[in-house]
């Protein structure tokens, strides 16, 4: 189980993804985890395309967008 003030965080992270318009993805990915995700955690990309309906490559360039929007907060 995750620490409290680690679930605000994550929820804070994912409320300011949504907020630049990616709340589709996110809510897809979370509501598909178990499908889009392996069991080490790793994002399995041809899965969330196909969840998503979307091409590799777009997928690739949403990530590297959402990468950028958060490395502010990582840096």
């Amino acid at each position: 189980m995750k620490n409290p003030i680690d679930i605000l965080e994550i929820n804070e992270l994912m409320q300011k993804l949504k907020d630049e318009g990616y709340g589709e993805i996110i809510d897809c990915l979370l509501e598909n985890e178990q499908l889009v995700y392996t069991k080490k955690g790793r994002l399995n990309k041809s899965s969330a395309c196909r969840k998503l309906g979307v091409k590799n490559k777009e997928l690739d360039d949403v990530l590297l967008k959402m990468r950028e929007i958060l490395a502010k907060d990582f840096s």
